[in-house]
């Protein structure tokens, strides 16, 4: 943080302009742009390109501290990450006006530009650098912002070409709060990812002042502390740097000991909750914590997931809630993994509203430690919700969740992961209905149980018996009451990937050889390509579909598997209609071999019948007990119940063991 009082108004920075490291040509989009956007018409604006032989200009991102600007080709900051979020800032900070400071050597055009919550945009300022070194300023009011809008500039370079020496975006306003901050990284057997991290947190000299502790919260049995940048980070971080090793209890026990330690510390404003296989730009951390000091009241501020492995590409850029349907997704009207590198911030009007959401994921997400210390720690719910849970929690003590543009990390997809069918199934099941109970606003929580209802007969049709028999589990558990949720965190797990072992349909194996080779000589399912059924056919469908399951399955299908079914097929209405198929995991690792069983389809009806009636009979006394308990199972007494920290240790600082 760096503070400008030569002129009677204080201009504080809360952002630098910034480039990719060299080796990083993929995420060039998130920071440049090249041409002159013509007017934004919906999500179709034609880009007119200045550019011969493409656009990627790698020499911007390998050119040491400054950046070499080609002479003559318009280069905008109209990204995520180099312009200016106005309206978020005009929201929510104390801040009314903006300063682009810009230092350029060489002759240059500069343009400012202003967009509004449609994404039409307006040169509102504009300036030529002659030869040699230049220093400009541009002061820009934030008083048009209201609903959505950005500040972006773009640089025409002369005839000889120039060099953007530096520039930040700077805020005439002071911090409420300090920009302080612990960070809490929840790591499971990814020493590697953790590593790395660590590494770059050591080596970021503006947050040397910022980051006063970080904590690395290790469940698994493959250490951080044993790959081979670790002694490296760990002697930079030095006695900022804790470890801390305790027994698998998921993301919601491993962010919830960071968050009780950053309590007891209290040594900072912020506390940082972080994922660990990620990869971390510094810069986002500093404009978060700035962003954070400077809101009009306490907020938590999340940043921007991306996809690690196609780096342009955002997960979304605001989480919510459809509290009918009691299920998390992307804000109303805008969508999930958006490419950036296909259509920037100038082409895409959308990214100009401002989004408020109900939470952000908590691969990145910053806390005021005031309100940890109010609210109490995540559910102890291991995975899958916690993060959206504790977002509403926070909003019933007027407390906001700011997803901040051009704040964000990239982080390994689950686009690739099958999470509705493997053991995470029980996770998703029983948080969302326990999640539902303690928020939702609707009685029975409006359409959430025809939805879950309907996932039972998907499952059970697809022959999917695994993750349907957990899914009624996590109903069972939730009957027995709010108590087992510490008593479980540890042990349901393991439970669920024993399971597996009594259900083909979760054994994936990576040899094609494990399975007997597809039979091709049977007459196919479908004549053309399978569609789902539509509000017409759905009834028939289903009752045909009923009444097939419930005959034996042919004895070919039992010896041979009828078909190979992709993961991208592998629809229940595809599935319903085989005997058995080779199913291939979402990652392409392997496949499985589902079975069509009538007896335990008819089992599993049956217990999904009963589940659901007693659920439904039982709601108001569920939700009025676990609302009762909410504050004492959050609370830090019982989390280091859970954790196993006795009276002692309380009292005593931690001591990194040689061994786990």
């Amino acid at each position: 943080m760096t503070t400008d009082t030569q002129t009677p108004q204080t201009w504080t920075r809360v952002a630098r302009i910034v480039f990719p490291p060299e080796g990083e040509e993929d995420t060039l989009p998130l920071y440049v742009d090249f041409g002159k956007a013509t007017p934004i018409d919906g999500d179709d604006q034609r880009l007119e390109l200045d550019v011969v032989g493409g656009t990627d200009h790698p020499d911007l991102i390998a050119d040491g501290q400054s950046r070499l600007l080609p002479p003559g080709i318009r280069v905008s900051f109209a990204t995520v990450f180099n312009g200016f979020p106005a309206s978020y800032w005009r929201q929510w900070t104390v801040a009314t006006k903006v300063r682009l400071r810009l230092e350029i050597d060489g002759a240059t055009s500069v343009l400012i530009y202003k967009s509004n919550a449609q994404g039409r945009s307006q040169r509102v300022d504009s300036k030529t650098t002659g030869e040699g070194t230049s220093e400009l300023t541009f002061d820009l009011p934030l008083n048009s912002f209201t609903d959505g809008g950005w500040y972006w500039f773009d640089l025409v370079a002369g005839d000889d070409g120039a060099r953007l020496i530096s520039g930040d975006w700077q805020v005439d306003a002071e911090p409420v709060r300090p920009p302080t901050l612990t960070i809490g990284i929840t790591t499971f057997n990814r020493p590697d990812y953790c590593a790395r991290t660590l590494m770059t947190l050591a080596t970021a000299g503006n947050l040397t002042e910022i980051v006063k502790r970080v904590f690395v919260v290790d469940q698994g049995n493959k250490n951080v502390k044993d790959d081979e940048l670790f002694p490296q980070a760990g002697e930079l971080l030095g006695d900022r740097l804790r470890m801390i090793y305790q027994a698998n209890m998921g993301g919601s026990g491993g962010f919830s000991r960071g968050m009780y330690e950053a309590v007891k510390a209290d040594e900072a404003e912020f506390h940082l909750l972080l994922d660990d296989d990620v990869t971390v730009e510094p810069e986002s951390i500093e404009r978060m914590a700035m962003f954070a000091s400077m809101c009009r009241r306490r907020t938590i501020v999340g940043g921007q997931m991306f996809d690690l492995n196609d780096k342009s590409i955002a997960h979304s850029f605001g989480e919510g809630i459809n509290k009918w349907r009691w299920l998390w997704g992307p804000v109303e009207d805008t969508s999930n993994r958006v490419d950036l590198g296909a259509a920037n911030l100038r082409r895409r009007a959308t990214l100009h509203r401002r989004l408020d959401v109900d939470y952000n994921g908590w691969w990145m997400e910053l806390i005021p430690v005031s309100v940890i210390r109010e609210l109490g720690l995540s559910l102890p719910i291991f995975i899958k919700w916690d993060d959206l849970e504790y977002g509403l929690r926070a909003q019933t003590i007027g407390v906001d969740t700011v997803t901040l543009p051009g704040a964000g990390l990239w982080h390994i997809s689950w686009v690739d992961k099958d999470d509705a069918r493997d053991w995470q199934a029980y996770f998703h099941e029983r948080n969302r209905i326990l999640t539902a109970l303690l928020h939702s606003p609707y009685e029975l929580a409006g359409r959430l149980p025809y939805e879950l209802s309907t996932l039972d007969v998907k499952h059970s049709v697809s022959g999917e018996y695994y993750a349907q028999a957990i899914r009624l589990m996590a109903i069972e558990d939730i009957l027995s009451g709010p108590e087992h949720l510490h008593r479980t965190i540890k042990t349901t797990m393991p439970k669920l990937r024993e399971l597996t072992k009594e259900f083909s349909d979760a054994q994936y194996k990576a040899d094609p050889d494990a399975f007997p080779s597809v039979s091709r000589l049977a007459k196919p399912k479908f004549k053309t390509r399978p569609k789902a059924p539509n509000m017409v056919t759905v009834v028939p469908w289903t009752l045909k579909t009923v009444i097939r399951q419930m005959l034996p399955p042919t004895k070919e299908s039992k010896q041979r598997p009828e078909a190979f079914v992709s993961h991208a097929n592998s629809k229940y209405y595809v599935l319903s209609q085989y005997d058995s198929a080779l199913v291939t995991k979402a990652d392409g690792s392997g496949a499985a071999w589902y079975r069509r069983d009538p007896r335990k389809l008819r089992r599993l009806l049956a217990r999904s019948a009963s589940a659901r009636s007693a659920l439904t009979l039982n709601w108001e006394r569920l939700r009025k007990e676990y609302r009762e308990a909410l504050p004492q199972i959050v609370s830090l007494e019982a989390w280091e119940k859970t954790f196993g920290i006795t009276e002692q240790q309380q009292a005593e600082p931690q001591q990194v063991p040689a061994e786990r």
